[in-house]
């Protein structure tokens, strides 16, 4: 039985909305390394990023996945760069989880995210410009690490918790 499942892709892509419900259906704990980070930090993202830049988030991710990858029975959310670290992608290969890319998009990720101003990768004026550039340059390294791929473009949250639970042969 597979006790620790990850979440990979682009922001937008359904991570936390899919964890979410993952973790409740199978009474898993959900990790939220994003959020975990602001809890242990006592900041937002945007202010490390102001701060220490994408460097100092990046190892400040990678301690925390390492942190998030000992608990048993969990959904880890990752964020949407957290496979940029080569380092980060050798653990998600390496820890015995299940890693699923759910991918979507260019469009629907834009569309999704067009209101967010919360994530500091895309505090640029052209959002869809930086999405396309974000979406080429880390596809091959979610395609990496995944155990499974899941396009959520067209398809509900419940719909993918059905595709995630019949691949992992959950009986319900």
């Amino acid at each position: 039985m597979v006790t620790k499942i990850i979440l990979v892709g682009m922001m937008g892509a359904g991570k936390t909305t899919v964890g979410k419900l993952l973790a409740k259906k199978l009474d898993y704990v959900f990790c939220d390394i994003d959020k975990k980070i602001e809890e242990k930090s006592g900041v937002k993202i945007n202010t490390i990023f102001e701060f220490e830049g994408e460097e100092g988030f990046r190892e400040r991710e990678h301690l925390m996945l390492q942190d998030s990858l000992n608990l048993d029975k969990v959904i880890i959310s990752t964020g949407g760069g957290i496979i940029t670290n080569q380092s980060n992608r050798d653990l998600l290969k390496s820890e015995g989880a299940f890693v699923i890319y759910l991918k979507a998009s260019l469009q629907i990720l834009n569309e999704r995210l067009k209101n967010d101003k919360t994530r500091p990768m895309l505090n640029e004026k052209n959002k869809l410009d930086t999405l396309n550039l974000l979406l080429r340059k880390r596809e091959s390294f979610y395609e990496e690490v995944a155990s499974l791929v899941i396009d959520t473009t067209q398809i509900k949250s419940t719909k993918v918790i059905d595709v995630i639970l019949r691949e992992l042969n959950f009986n319900e």
